[in-house]
């Protein structure tokens, strides 16, 4: 470990011992819990009334919150939260200094009718403190409603969103705002996960049941995260049962998952896995003279959470998936690949004075690929593994009189390692292990009652690069009266990790860090919005957003190294620019048996690098001018029905122009090895035919042996639109005309959920 990390990672870990404890006597703190279950609830709305006092909190993600500068005498608190019962609290404040802060944990009692799990006062609360533009948070409750292929998806919900769009049927790769997948930061309980896919990204590798809510920041994201040029999806895991053993088992046309939790102490644990069992009937249709590969993928998600006293609290998870695919040709030819993720962190939180909230967390991320192939005995392999080792510390501040003040540090210790073998020899053997550090700071201010500003500051030291970084950043939300709200937001933004990519196929996908011999990625974001609300239920929004981009990088597929140590600029076409614009509106109906949202994108994304396209300006796949979605959810008893629906123009793609051959001088025939050659035209100059698809789903609640359960149907793709994927076609070889490769058909399927 370099020095610099060193240095780093012990200043995160003794963070806690730099700041002694304290006591107050104007403060209440505790942690609010469900009844029922012992969970945790984030965005719990705690209204405080007291003498010449009115004002309120919100509940952090582990359910902890704190309320301070009460005035002596009684204090009436409020907890309010969707789909529990209004709770409220008397508390006496003692006038005297040296007496140590009230703590005051809560029960919320689950409410005994159904409440659709989208709106109440909380989040209307949340959303009026919430400064951030392009931030939508959702729950484990609706991720599981909307229709899906075989299995509920964290990421597959998102391409719902305006702003946001999938490469493809079979991708979760996220395009945001214009942006590539690697543009988006992507985290498990604050941990990187640098491939979240499985079955070559037909599936995420997020377990629903597992999930406690998935935020995604569109853009202009706070100080807090930071190395991305884009995006943040930021995915947390739930903790397990406090009161009770439970377990959960569900069964698809495709996997079956099974989730086990219960009390452990002050504490509580979750073990969680998921498999596909695809086996048999690919079996099934296996012969002689049809290969057919076997396939399969598993994760498993484990998490122990422990509360102490003096409101310590300390979290250990864990996640570990993999994906293997065989195929055997003959005795003599055969492919394989094997790839995965495995993460795990460990968070320690402390409450050191009344107004002081200390983080410190330690965390390791690797993701790995290895791909064999042996062909007329030959064998070659290619391996690719990344591991990002961290510790990271924060620190927030309720600092009275509007402020709210965070900072912390994050120290990444990375190594690359990329092989390749022929015949047993190693002929590239890539091995890199940068370091990089950041520091944040950041500041809530709400100015008077309608107006809050978010200030921050982002620098970061990146071992290749060798340069130090400065990344500022704003927000501003201003209640303009009557539901209607204005917001602003913007910053710089930097990215060393580049992904290099495989069309269709992101098991090959890898990332490689650019060096000194290039300039990291930077984006100029810039984001206005306004938010009108009319009654308890409806929401409409409407936000445009100006990205401007510098120092982009693509992989050179003609490269070539000759050495084991090669640099930024041997294997990537640099200096690249771009843009991306647009205008997203947003209209839902968040309470109510029939609940739903439509929302519409128009923008533009643009790229231009001197090297591509003869140096002329062209649009990138992910460009896409119209994108319509709908989503609608109905509940009637024991039934819900939802429907989804999507519709975007067309991916850009690189037609042909003309075909043409190439005389012999000697001869003047043309060679026999050859049928010509396709020329092409510009750089995605065309357009496939606008893509649509319709969705439906099915579900209904039932007593089984006594035991909550639910049975579902699904249909994907309900009027079997084949939407043109890409165009197919061999540039040497120009006897074959293009071939237009399209998406899945209609895909039904079914399941039951069974609770004991």
């Amino acid at each position: 470990m370099t020095d610099p990390f060193r240095r780093a990672a012990m200043a995160a870990l003794f963070l806690l011992l730099l700041l002694p404890a304290d006591s107050g006597a104007s403060a209440i703190r505790g942690t609010v819990r469900s009844k029922d279950a012992g969970q945790p609830l984030a965005l719990v709305s705690i209204y405080v009334e007291a003498a010449q006092y009115r004002g309120g909190v919100i509940s952090n993600q582990d359910g902890s919150y704190q309320i301070t500068d009460l005035p002596p005498g009684t204090a009436r608190l409020r907890f309010v939260h969707i789909g529990y019962e209004t709770r409220q609290i008397e508390v006496s404040i003692s006038p005297e200094v040296s007496v140590a802060p009230v703590l005051l944990d809560v029960l919320l009692e689950p409410q005994t009718y159904a409440v659709p799990e989208i709106e109440v006062e909380s989040d209307r609360y949340r959303r009026e403190k919430e400064v951030q533009t392009g931030l939508v948070s959702l729950k484990r409750s609706q991720i599981e409603k909307l229709p899906s292929i075989g299995e509920p998806d964290p990421i597959r919900i998102l391409y719902y969103l305006p702003g946001v769009q999938a490469a493809s049927d079979i991708s979760t790769g996220l395009y945001v705002r214009g942006g590539g997948p690697d543009q988006t930061l992507i985290l498990l309980d604050e941990v990187p996960v640098y491939n979240p896919t499985h079955a070559f990204g037909f599936f995420s590798a997020f377990n629903s049941d597992v999930v406690e809510d998935v935020a995604l920041y569109k853009g202009a994201y706070p100080a807090r995260y930071g190395g991305r040029l884009g995006a943040v999806l930021d995915v947390t895991g739930r903790e397990g049962a406090r009161d009770s053993l439970r377990g959960k088992l569900s069964l698809s046309a495709i996997a079956s998952r099974l989730t086990l939790e219960g009390p452990a102490g002050s504490g509580s644990w979750l073990l969680a896995g998921r498999r596909t069992y695809l086996e048999p009937f690919l079996n099934a249709v296996r012969n002689d003279s049809t290969e057919i590969p076997s396939y399969y993928f598993y994760d498993l998600n484990g998490r122990y959470a422990w509360n102490g006293k003096n409101a310590d609290r300390f979290v250990v998870s864990g996640y570990g998936g993999r994906d293997v695919l065989n195929l055997v040709l003959d005795e003599d030819t055969y492919f394989s690949i094997r790839w995965g993720n495995r993460v795990a962190s460990a968070r320690y939180n402390r409450l050191i004075r009344n107004r002081l909230l200390a983080t410190v967390q330690t965390s390791v991320s690797n993701y790995e690929s290895r791909t064999d192939v042996v062909v007329f005995t030959t064998p070659i392999s290619f391996e690719n593994d990344l591991t990002d080792f961290s510790v990271k510390g924060d620190l927030t501040w309720d600092a009275g009189i509007g402020h709210t003040l965070s900072a912390g540090i994050l120290a990444s210790q990375y190594r690359f390692r990329f092989k390749q073998e022929f015949n047993e020899v190693l002929v590239l053997d890539y091995d890199e292990k940068p370091f990089d550090i950041s520091v944040f700071a950041e500041d809530d201010w709400s100015v008077g009652p309608r107006t809050v500003i978010r200030s921050g500051l982002r620098t970061r030291y990146f071992s290749e690069g060798d340069r130090v970084l400065w990344e500022p950043r704003f927000a501003l939300s201003h209640r303009l009266g009557n539901g209607l709200r204005a917001k602003a937001g913007g910053g710089v933004y930097h990215q060393y990790l580049q992904l290099v990519t495989t069309e269709g196929f992101s098991a090959g996908d890898f990332f490689l860090p650019i060096d000194e011999t290039a300039e990291p990625g930077k984006s100029y974001q810039g984001v206005l919005g306004l938010e009108y609300e009319w009654g308890n239920p409806y929401q409409l929004g409407v936000e445009g957003y100006y990205t401007d981009l510098a120092d982009l990088v693509i992989f050179d597929n003609k490269a070539t190294v000759d050495e084991n140590s090669f640099t930024a600029e041997d294997i990537f076409i640099t200096e690249g620019e771009g843009y991306a614009t647009g205008v997203e509106l947003f209209a839902q109906k968040r309470t109510g048996s029939l609940t739903g949202w439509v929302g519409y994108t128009l923008g533009w994304t643009r790229r231009k690098f001197a090297e591509v396209n003869s140096g002329k300006e062209y649009a990138p796949k992910y460009d896409r001018r119209n994108d319509i979605s709908f989503v609608t959810n109905y509940e009637r008893g024991k039934y819900t029905c939802s429907v989804s629906f999507l519709f975007g123009t067309g991916q850009a793609f690189t037609p042909t122009s003309a075909r043409y051959g190439v005389r012999d001088p000697a001869t003047g025939d043309y060679p026999e090895f050859t049928d010509g050659f396709y020329l092409s035209s510009g750089k995605n100059s065309a357009r496939l035919l606008p893509y649509h698809r319709l969705d439906v789903s099915l579900r209904r609640d039932f007593t089984l042996i006594g035991r909550p359960a639910q049975w579902f149907v699904q249909i994907f793709n309900v009027y079997n639109r084949r939407n043109e994927w890409f165009v197919q076609f061999d540039p040497e070889d120009a006897s074959t005309e293009p071939e237009i490769v399209r998406q899945l058909p209609i895909v039904p399927s079914f399941g039951i959920n069974f609770e004991f």
